[in-house]
């Protein structure tokens, strides 16, 4: 399925309303309708700061524009809310660029320090990569902002956080300063990784607090790189109109500064996850807005597992409804009737794991495996439907086929033609031959030795009037022929109870051999799950100890 991203300008995600003297995050009911349509992963990329710190602007710069998100060229902030724009993405095909504005940190006309940190949650929450803007040189101050009172987990455990958190980029704007310690020169990422070195020992509470918050940008953010950034101009006039100014009226460091930006997010910002292995797709990333606000307005804090589990059980409910779905498409293509039972159970066996790979892709935190179960138990249901389809489709033909081969033999019955001296040995002779033009029919099915059973069985009482009406035969031979007769139709029996026998024994081979690649399909999704999970956490480790 396709995903039509026409989108020529941003729209607002999440709003911020006043309500009652209190702010209110709301989500936009048509920016989620046009996440919904979006079925490719997504990567987000969010920027949060100070107000009035050119935020936007690095936002269309991503954006493959001058003028989308809204710079403004007053003390008033401009962007209120979250505001979103989805485009292409420019490196990875089939992939959709997600680009989230956050209202500015700190505006004076507000003075709602609550707000700030919710509108800094749900950007750290929804995104990939998160943009932290700040201006200047990175100071005490900045390193303030980046606390977040409204994120807990069930768990108290840096792993738990890892599984959310973005990459961190700090964006240092304005920067006119030597990157410099001393006499030895440092990298962007050097300059930020000083600001996060811990003191040791700790000899007081101030040092124990100031090692606390280093801690924990550590433990949010173990994958962070930094870049500065010097002024665009040097005319403050041509700052007022910055989204205006083609790029060879711009400082030339600013922009290669800005194209290395630019490249290093394309490259490394990665699709947003759910649950370490899940992509998070347009429509995925539409109802996580809305979960994450609504559990932010209701409690003040977003518990991250609260909303995995329940986005959890939205999805899965999906994954089955669409994974069923496929199973029964690809059934109905199936042409009826199959010559075999094994030639229908084998394309029920293959249609049956596509659904499975696709339910599988798709769910999330499946953990007792309940939604695989009713995936499991709706396709047996189905496959259960499709076979009696299949047996009915069989019979139908097969009993076409008799009623062709038998119309001059039903005649002839109904006339008795065949009560008469002789009678008998004909009766067994056109009776014979209807058998042998029946079987060499193709396209019967898995009833056709069942239907022409049935179809001898029903003549053995006009056979015994037969027998009785011969007078060729002494009553010795009647009675003989009469005892054969019986016998003729218990072997019929007993073989149709054998092929009954077997084809419950090929249903029930089938279902285990279905129940082991359902096992080793899973258990091929835990271990890649796994896989990604340790991987997660020795980035994590490494990157909490990165020192200059």
């Amino acid at each position: 399925m396709e995903s039509a991203i026409k989108m020529d300008k941003p729209i607002c995600l999440i709003e911020n309303r006043e309500e009652g003297g209190k702010s209110k995050l709301v989500v936009n009911p048509e920016a989620i309708r046009i996440l919904s349509n979006i079925y490719q992963p997504v990567v987000v990329v969010s920027i949060v700061g100070l107000y009035r710190t050119g935020k936007s602007y690095l936002m269309n710069r991503l954006a493959g524009v001058q003028k989308g998100f809204s710079l403004g060229s007053t003390i008033q902030s401009n962007t209120k809310g979250i505001w979103m724009w989805c485009v292409p993405h420019p490196i990875h095909m089939n992939h959709v660029l997600v680009l989230l504005d956050t209202e500015g940190l700190g505006d004076v006309e507000k003075g709602d320090r609550i707000n700030d940190s919710k509108i800094f949650t749900l950007a750290v929450l929804l995104s990939s990569a998160m943009v932290y803007n700040s201006m200047g040189t990175i100071t005490q101050d900045a390193l303030d902002k980046l606390k977040y009172p409204f994120i807990s987990s069930y768990k108290d455990e840096e792993a738990m956080f890892s599984r959310y958190f973005p990459i961190f980029i700090w964006a240092v704007r304005d920067f006119s300063l030597e990157l410099k310690i001393g006499d030895e020169n440092l990298s962007a990422d050097d300059y930020m990784e000083n600001a996060l070195r811990l003191k040791t020992p700790e000899r007081s509470s101030e040092e124990k607090e100031h090692n606390e918050l280093r801690n924990r940008i550590r433990m949010y953010f173990g994958n962070r790189k930094c870049f500065v950034f010097c002024t665009p101009t040097d005319s403050n006039k041509q700052l007022k109109y910055l989204e205006q100014l083609p790029d060879n009226r711009l400082e030339e460091d600013f922009v290669a500064q800005s194209v290395l930006f630019c490249n290093y997010i394309f490259k490394e910002a990665e699709v947003k996850k759910v649950d370490i292995t899940v992509d998070v797709t347009g429509n995925r990333l539409g109802k996580l807005a809305e979960l994450y606000t609504e559990a932010i307005n209701s409690s003040n804090v977003a518990c991250l597992e609260e909303v995995v589990v329940s986005l959890a059980e939205k999805e899965n409910k999906i994954a089955v409804q669409e994974a069923t779905k496929l199973y029964e498409e690809r059934m109905k293509t199936i042409p009826l009737p199959t010559e075999t039972l094994k030639d229908f159970l084998d394309l029920s066996t293959q249609y049956e794991e596509e659904a499975r790979e696709i339910f599988l892709k798709r769910s999330i935190k499946d953990e007792d495996q309940k939604f695989l179960q009713e995936f499991t138990e709706n396709v047996k249901k189905a496959r259960t439907e499709f076979s009696l389809k299949n047996e009915e489709k069989s019979r139908e033909v097969c009993e076409a086929f008799i009623k062709t081969h038998s119309a001059d033999f039903e005649k002839d019955l109904a006339k008795g033609t065949f009560r008469r001296r002789g009678g008998h040995k004909n009766f067994k002779k056109i009776l014979k031959a209807i058998e042998q033009e029946y079987n060499k029919q193709n396209g019967k099915g898995v009833k056709a030795e069942e239907v022409l059973q049935k179809y001898i069985t029903s003549k053995q009482a006009e056979e015994i009037i037969i027998i009785q009406k011969d007078n060729a035969l002494t009553k010795k031979k009647k009675e003989e022929e009469v005892e054969n007769s019986r016998k003729e139709k218990e072997e019929m029996e007993r073989r149709l109870k054998q092929v009954e026998e077997q084809r419950e024994r090929e249903k029930l081979i089938e279902e285990k051999a279905n129940l082991r690649m359902t096992v080793e399909q899973l258990n091929q999704k835990l271990e890649e799950r796994e896989r990604k999970w340790n991987e997660k956490m020795d980035q994590v480790a490494r990157e909490k100890e990165r020192v200059i």
